[in-house]
């Protein structure tokens, strides 16, 4: 048995070898730290949905901030209507008042959709 041993011991090597490469690159997937948890290593998979969760953020703040913009833009209009010493625009103040409201509850709503995705992020990570 020792002389087969010595006589195949290079065969022997190489499958022991490759079959441990084998289950290492199979088995162990490459991982890289979490975009918004320093400490947490995550994989490919995981890092694409935490891109795509930031991405849709800032999409949603993005919008947040045409809203306001808009608002600002006619508020303006209607203060340079006035200062011309054109007279008073009654459906430009209600629109403006409504322009506001819709402002409010939109930030409302998206204040509520983030503290959700984050009790929800901690519930699927068991910290609640």
């Amino acid at each position: 048995m020792l002389l087969w041993l010595k006589k195949h011991s290079v065969v022997i090597i190489t499958a022991l070898v490759t079959a441990s490469m084998l289950i290492y690159i199979y088995g162990c997937e490459p991982k890289v730290k979490s975009l918004n948890a320093g400490n947490r290593m995550v994989t490919r998979a995981e890092l694409q949905l935490e891109l795509d969760r930031f991405i849709a953020l800032a999409e949603v703040r993005m919008l947040d901030l045409d809203r306001q913009e808009k608002l600002r833009s006619m508020i303006l209009e209607n203060a340079l209507v006035l200062v011309r010493g054109q007279p008073f625009n009654p459906v430009g103040l209600i629109t403006a008042a409504a322009a506001v409201y819709g402002i409010g509850q939109a930030g409302g709503n998206v204040t509520r959709v983030v503290k959700t995705v984050r009790n929800k992020r901690k519930v699927n990570n068991g910290q609640a």
